[in-house]
């Protein structure tokens, strides 16, 4: 059994026992995440962690994404489609 450590921005840490095995998927290792982390983080597919290494532990924290992260996905949106976006406002 493992104890996985887990913890958000604005929680104090918990754990919790359980056992995940790795498994191959193409040329990646992937492993599941219990449901009981994936509610505390209130995460699902798609979302992004980050994975902290401290010595002998790993600490899985929650991407927040910041309003200069939501300026950046804007910017890189109008540079590939803003002729189309363009087009479409006048419309």
């Amino acid at each position: 059994m493992s104890n996985y450590q887990y913890k958000t921005n604005n929680q104090s840490n918990h754990s919790i026992i359980k056992e995940q095995k790795l498994w191959k998927t193409g040329n990646s290792v992937v492993v599941t995440m219990p449901k009981e982390v994936l509610e505390h983080f209130n995460v699902s597919t798609g979302d992004s962690l980050t994975f902290i290494i401290n010595e002998d532990k790993v600490e899985v924290v929650k991407k927040e994404y910041t309003d200069l992260d939501i300026l950046k996905l804007v910017d890189r949106t109008m540079e590939r489609h803003g002729e189309i976006i363009e087009g479409l406002k006048d419309r």
